[in-house]
Parts: structure tokens; sequence; C-alpha cells
């Protein structure tokens, strides 16, 4: 089954109603750290009064918009974990590893900010957004964790295009499969719409949002991931 929209009003029922201020927790109080490296850690958003919320872990690709998209989004009625992942130059290894600790981490932890983590998401960042699409797409990471089944829907918000030869190792492109989690991609450029491409040629089930407006992209990602998180 697959599912794409190229554009969409941004106005009338985008998301649900804002749950108010999102209370946010120092990324540097004690336990929110998910290994012992000083950029694994997690920032987390919660609405006030949270309670059986849908989560989503957001990866940071650490340009400056991770936090302000993180509250947009827990805003509209999500637990929302920012995880900072390690960025090893010439490897997407170490990111897409982290991204499969962190993601972990916050499931076992949820509960604790209100958060059910029977309905978890998770979302990538410019340059963390292939380890979000991998962690999905490449059963291996999660498996790796005991939790092959956890993620129920991905996506990437501004996916950069790849200039490397090899895409096999940290590339989603080598793993398009079509029993995988629902997909999210948005974005200005072409990797996005591409990648859709194949996830529909397999029968995989992704909606793709060709759009420059940042505002715009985020409300729809946050419309994906609630209706497919509900």
């Amino acid at each position: 089954m697959t599912r794409r929209g190229l554009f969409l009003s941004l106005i009338g029922g985008l998301a649900a109603a804002p749950l108010g201020d999102a209370w946010a927790a120092r990324r540097d109080r004690p336990g929110l750290r998910y290994g012992p490296d000083p950029r694994q850690t997690v920032e987390m958003h919660v609405p006030r009064g949270a309670a059986g919320l849908p989560v989503l872990v957001v990866f940071d690709d650490r340009r400056g918009e991770g936090r302000r998209i993180a509250r947009q989004i827990a805003r509209r009625g999500f637990v929302v974990a920012l995880a900072d992942l390690r960025m090893v130059r010439g490897s997407g290894a170490a990111m897409v590893a982290d991204a499969a600790v962190a993601t972990a981490w916050v499931a076992d932890r949820a509960p604790e900010y209100g958060g059910d983590a029977a309905r978890l998401g998770v979302l990538g960042l410019g340059r963390s957004a292939d380890a979000a699409l991998m962690i999905a797409l490449d059963r291996r990471y999660m498996a790796a964790m005991g939790r092959p089944d956890l993620i129920r829907a991905a996506g990437a918000l501004e996916r950069p295009p790849e200039t490397r030869r090899d895409l096999t190792a940290t590339r989603p492109e080598a793993y398009v499969r079509a029993g995988a989690a629902p997909l999210w991609l948005g974005g200005r450029d072409q990797a996005a719409t591409m990648l859709a491409a194949r996830i529909e040629a397999v029968g995989g089930w992704v909606q793709s949002l060709v759009l420059s407006d940042e505002a715009g992209l985020v409300a729809d990602a946050a419309v994906f991931f609630g209706r497919e998180l509900a």
C-alpha cells in the first residue's frame, strides 16, 4: 500500500489542537544520557499533563533546528525525545548505531514522561535523516536492541543527497522493503522524491512532501505521525 502527497493545505486539518506550552527537561539533567559519550544525550519535550501520548524520537543534526522542531511537535500532542548522535567523519555507522540505542533507551523510559512506547516513531533531521530511515528499514539495528518491531513509523526532514559511491552500509536505498513501517519524507530537493519512488516500486507505504517551508513540513510530519501512531 502506498501513500504520496506532493502539496497540501497548510491550514485546515493539519494537526491536532496544540496542548499548550511544552515543558523541556534540561539536556544535562542526570539520567538523560543514553551512552557514555558526551554527545549521546537526550532532551525530553513533554506537553503538560501528558498521559499515554505517542512518542517521537527526533534525531538532531546540530544545525539549530532540532529544539525548535521538537517543541513544535510536542505541542501537537507528542512526547518528543530530541537525541544527539555521534557523527564520525567519513562514516555514518556510528550515527545509525546511536539512533538504535537512543530509540530503545527512550522506549524504556517513555512511561515516566507520559508516553506510550507501543506507539513510537522516529524522525531524522538533515544529516541525521538517514539514521532514522536506516533503523526502520534495516531490521538488524533494532533487532540487536531486542526490539525488532518497536518503530511504528519513521520520517526524514530535509534529507541531503549522498555523494559517496558505496551506499550499502548506511544509506537506506539499499534496504527498501515492502514490509517496513510507514515512512514520511519531506524536503526541497530530489533526495526524498527518488527514495519515495523506490519504496513505492516495491509496494511500501510512503508519504512524501516537496515543500520549502519548514513550518509546513513540520506540520505535515505531525499529521503523519499522529495518524500512524494512533
